[in-house]
């Protein structure tokens, strides 16, 4: 599927109000997904999706190292958890699963589909200032719209919070024996959902029926659990430092 997507720029972050719908992702609207093959395209609905999706989401993505001769290989699968999540998402809507994978695996590309850019702005007041960019929902002549700069402002993590989270994001376990079995490793996403709960303050970019998201409870409640994973996550992740090799 070839990306047709609108850009919509958010500007300076803060206080916001209602700028209609490109200018803001709203959470209590479905999300349209329009999957070109060819010269035909299908347009998929989805109503918001609950956390407890997300979560079964997060629980099937398998990450895996299993010895093969002298090396260790490392296998990552996302794609089989978002067939999953479509699949579910379809019987939930009304819709029919009986569509081509690939239709399939563009839907789940397009429903996870919020990432950090290559660099946060420097005009960010502090490094609790995550930035977002997000490909959420279509907009005229079936275009997707990519939000960019959506802000996440956080409280700084306390230390045990910290714990929790490296904690973790390192868990593992082997299946088959510690020579020759294989190691499991379980990621930290609903750990990450829950310190977002925790930690977030404010929001810009985002609106439920038209209206600014305010205040950490409203947040809690009505952010999309993809968007806290994808934001927590940049929280506790290093900030860069800049390296100059000497001369030689």
């Amino acid at each position: 599927m070839s990306e047709d997507v609108m850009e919509s720029s958010l500007g300076t972050p803060g206080p916001q109000k209602d700028r209609g719908n490109f200018n803001f992702v709203d959470l209590a609207l479905a999300r349209k997904i329009v999957v070109r093959q060819g010269m035909s395209s299908v347009a998929y609905l989805f109503k918001p999706i609950p956390e407890s999706l997300w979560l079964k989401y997060f629980d099937g993505i398998t990450s895996t190292a299993e010895r093969e001769g002298n090396q260790v290989v490392q296998r990552t699968d996302a794609s089989s958890a978002g067939v999953a999540l479509v699949d579910e998402l379809l019987a939930r809507d009304g819709g029919s699963a009986a569509i081509p994978l690939a239709h399939k695996l563009a839907l789940s590309n397009m429903l996870t589909n919020a990432y950090a850019p290559a660099r946060q702005e420097a005009d960010d007041l502090s490094p609790e200032a995550i930035r977002l960019h997000c490909i959420w929902s279509t907009g005229d002549g079936d275009a997707m719209r990519r939000y960019k700069n959506l802000v996440h402002w956080f409280e700084t993590p306390t230390a045990e919070q910290n714990r929790r989270y490296r904690r973790d994001d390192s868990r593992a376990q082997i299946v088959g024996g510690s020579r020759k079995g294989t190691t499991v490793f379980h990621g930290a996403q609903r750990t990450l959902a829950a310190l977002y709960d925790e930690l977030i303050v404010s929001v810009a970019g985002y609106a439920v029926k038209g209206v600014a998201l305010e205040g950490r409870e409203e947040i809690a409640r009505h952010m999309d659990t993809y968007h806290k994973v994808a934001a927590a996550a940049q929280l506790f992740a290093p900030a860069e430092v800049e390296i100059e090799d000497e001369e030689e």
